[in-house]
């Protein structure tokens, strides 16, 4: 027996045998495939014969409509073996001892033949045998294509055998009764009325038989739709269910999906065991069906995950209905009467109206899976709606790592340099070596979209090293030109600044390249000297050892400290460009004194000075007469490639 969906894909039961689901009408029989379609369009049918995959035995199939609501919603099917018919035809003769029925198809081919037959060399059709004379053949083939009764006879071995051709009315089958007597005269009222006896019990048998069938049927129908589009455990629906119905639903109209997640399952499993854990998502299946409303619905797909529909499409219409969901879970549902601690994650995408159903279907499943991510990890209930412009950024940072390594390889990561201008000579005095994404499909790819990406997931320590190895390459360019190099300052991250061979790896790479590492100045932020200011000394007295200059960056940005400063073993300062920009403000005067007592006491302690962010005129002057060392800005130029850089900077310019 079989259920089909309209989506031709069913599930099928034979006997002795585990169920088969999700299986498409296409690997069934050609004629089982016709019977099942016929039934799709509303028509119960009976197939012709064809030999089961399953039994090896010739069989039919009958398929009956399933409605809902009025309209054919799926199909039920059966098969049954011939022997039914098999049994009557292979009975004792009929006519009083004096005559047998086969079955035969539209083609005249012999379905099932009686084993009494008169004809012992077994004919495949009617044609073939002594049953017709060449002038009859095509008055027989016209009336049977009409399906009407065929009277007639055959001579074999010497005596005529009168026979009777009636059709059965399925599959335009036939009978072809055959009388052993002598003529037909003597039998003519026994044979027709025999015939006709005959005849309406095999019709009450296939009656009996298909009636027999669709209670049946019947019977098994709640139990293949369960099978279908249950699950269970729960007794809810399962997500094939919903899937199917979220289609329908946004075909009239807008709505929600939510994802609803059970916090730690896995654990209240392993603590209650799998049977409490089974009664708490019944209990959760009977809550949601109280808080569903006139057309909404909800399913569970697998562990302790449900999906919601929702007619509602604004937040705030939406999050107050979640949160009451949510409380009645916390405090009703089983184990929370435990003194444990219940917790559920929501994600929550929307539909306007008016959006392809099947394409705004599928996207909206993804959607909320993303949204239900973003939703765990804290240790209460939580709701989360998706959001389009997060949803690009994270698409960005899935992007970025799974091609970071790769990009590395493939030298995507360029080196960009901005000039600093020796404030004392007018000259250029260095520049900080900058990074750029470029990859090979010619997108940009900007630290800010990056960096902070790398210094979450450990990469920048790969990164940072690399850009040290450029710095080294361009300076080994600039001394085989001839051309007299300066120093690169180049960032270097926090994880990468303790790694334990950190000092042996940066020897080995100035060795490598036959550069004086003093024309390296390794950047870093004064977040590395809160934990431990006598480890950070350490590792820059080692770095300065082997002729490495350190530079403190981005001082002023945060909640920076003098007395850092004055314990810190650095070689530079680099305010940051924040002062600069409160020059502006009313506090001008203040600022300035600030900025220029730090300069002051930098320069005591024989630390040079870098001013960050100068851009105009005045910003140049006001570093002047406060005593900066260097300028860095846009007032002398944007970060360029090593080779705008070479042409502008590096042939005899200026600043």
């Amino acid at each position: 027996m079989a259920f089909y969906n309209t989506d031709l894909r069913g599930s099928i039961c034979t006997q002795d045998k585990d169920p088969l689901t999700n299986v498409p009408l296409s690997e069934l029989a050609p004629e089982a495939q016709s019977a099942v379609h016929l039934a799709i369009e509303g028509t119960s049918s009976v197939s012709r014969l064809f030999k089961s995959t399953i039994s090896q035995q010739q069989v039919f199939a009958y398929s009956i409509p399933v409605y809902a609501e009025g309209r054919v919603i799926g199909v039920l099917s059966a098969t049954d073996y011939m022997e039914i018919f098999s049994d009557i035809l292979s009975g004792n003769t009929v006519l009083g001892g004096g005559g047998y029925i086969h079955l035969i198809s539209s083609d005249a081919s012999f379905l099932l033949r009686s084993p009494h037959t008169v004809v012992q060399t077994n004919p495949a059709t009617i044609y073939d045998g002594p049953y017709l004379s060449n002038s009859s053949v095509q008055e027989v083939q016209q009336a049977m294509a009409g399906q009407e009764r065929v009277f007639s006879s055959f001579t074999y071995e010497g005596r005529s055998y009168p026979f009777l051709l009636e059709p059965v009315g399925l599959n335009d089958w036939y009978l072809f009764c055959v009388n052993t007597g002598d003529g037909l005269a003597s039998y003519s009222t026994s044979f027709t009325l025999t015939i006709g006896g005959m005849f309406t019990v095999l019709l009450l048998l296939v009656l009996f038989l298909m009636f027999r069938g669709y209670r049946l049927l019947q019977e098994y129908n709640r139990g293949l739709r369960r099978l279908a589009y249950f699950d269970s455990s729960t007794g809810a629906e399962n997500a094939a269910r919903f899937q199917q119905r979220l289609v329908e639903a946004l075909g009239t109209g807008g709505g929600s999906v939510v994802a609803l997640s059970l916090r730690q399952f896995p654990f209240i499993v392993e603590i209650f065991g799998k049977e409490r854990a089974q009664r708490l998502l019944r209990h959760i299946k009977e809550i949601l069906d109280r808080h569903m409303q006139k057309e909404e619905f909800f399913c569970r797909d697998s562990g302790d995950l449900f999906y919601l529909f929702l007619r509602d499409t604004e937040p705030e219409v939406i999050r107050p209905r979640l949160h009451a969901l949510l409380q009645d879970l916390e405090h009703n549902a089983e184990i929370s009467k435990l003194d444990y601690q219940l917790a559920f994650y929501c994600g929550v995408v929307s539909a306007p109206a008016g959006t392809q159903a099947a394409s705004t279907a599928d996207h909206l499943l993804t959607s909320v899976s993303f949204a239900l991510d973003r939703a765990k990890g804290g240790y209460a209930s939580t709701i989360w709606f998706f959001d389009t412009e997060l949803h690009k950024k994270e698409e960005l940072a899935n992007s970025i790592e799974s091609h970071m390594h790769q990009a590395l390889l493939d030298q995507e990561f360029k080196m960009f340099l901005q000039p600093k201008k020796d404030l004392h000579t007018g000259k250029l005095g260095g520049a900080e070596a900058l990074v750029r994404w470029s990859t090979a499909s010619g997108r940009t790819i900007y630290p800010g979209q990056f960096i902070p990406l790398f210094e979450r997931n450990g990469f920048c320590v790969k990164l940072d090293l690399y850009m040290v190895e450029q710095a080294c390459r361009q300076i080994r360019s600039w001394m085989d030109r001839g051309i007299q190099p300066i120093p690169l300052s180049v960032n270097q991250s926090k994880l990468l600044f303790f790694e334990p061979n950190y000092v042996q790896t940066l020897t080995e790479l100035v060795h490598a390249y036959n550069v004086p590492p003093h024309y390296i100045t390794l950047e870093i932020l004064e977040g590395l000297a809160l934990e431990n200011v006598e480890a950070l000394n350490e590792k820059i007295t080692q770095l300065q050892a082997e002729g490495f200059r350190i530079s403190l960056d981005d001082f002023g940005s945060g909640f920076s400290s003098l007395n850092t400063l004055g314990k810190l073993k650095i070689d530079e300062l680099k305010v940051d460009r924040a002062f600069l920009l409160e020059m502006s403000s009313q506090e001008q005067a203040r600022v300035r004194l600030i900025l220029k007592e730090i300069v002051q006491i930098a320069r005591q302690l024989s630390i040079s000075t870098v001013a960050e962010g100068v851009e105009t005129e005045e910003d140049e002057q006001l570093i002047r007469e406060i005593g900066c060392d260097f300028g860095q800005g846009y007032l002398y130029s944007h970060p360029v490639s090593t080779e705008d850089f070479d042409r502008t900077f590096m042939e005899g310019a200026s600043l």
